[in-house]
């Protein structure tokens, strides 16, 4: 497959789906209920991209109805803030809302830093907010 973070590249486990485009944007689609098997390869995507440098994440909740209960803690127990320059949820309803907030307060408890989050309604507002924030930001941290 080459350097990841050079190409782009798509992933499926079960009913979810990744997408990397360069340089830095990575794109779930959470499909259905996402399991505790389905949990872990996520968290994988983003350990394996992230720890090479830090990713802007889409996540596609519109066809998401939730995590069973292992898989929400797995991903709230695993997942790195410094893997991400900042999560935008697109299509999130109020249950998503809160569970983005609960994986923010367990990163707090155990003295790491959040990670930025936003809120969107479409795919184009998506990328309007990711090229305001690319505008913004220092360029992302490059990991060894």
């Amino acid at each position: 497959m080459g350097d990841p973070m050079l190409e782009h590249c798509e992933w499926r486990k079960g009913d979810q789906a990744a997408r990397f485009e360069p340089p830095d944007m990575l794109w779930i689609k959470f499909r259905g209920t996402v399991s505790f098997e389905e949990a872990k390869w996520r968290v994988g995507r983003f350990q394996e991209l992230g720890s090479q440098q830090e990713l802007f994440v889409v996540a596609d909740m519109t066809e998401n109805s939730g995590y069973d209960v292992e898989g929400r803690r797995y991903a709230s127990e695993n997942i790195e803030p410094e893997w991400f320059s900042a999560i935008v949820y697109l299509g999130a309803r109020l249950i998503h809302k809160a569970a983005a907030k609960g994986i923010a307060l367990v990163q707090r408890l155990r003295g790491k830093p959040t990670t930025p989050v936003y809120f969107v309604a479409s795919e184009e507002e998506a990328r309007h907010l990711l090229a305001r924030l690319r505008s913004t930001q220092e360029p992302p941290a490059q990991h060894p």
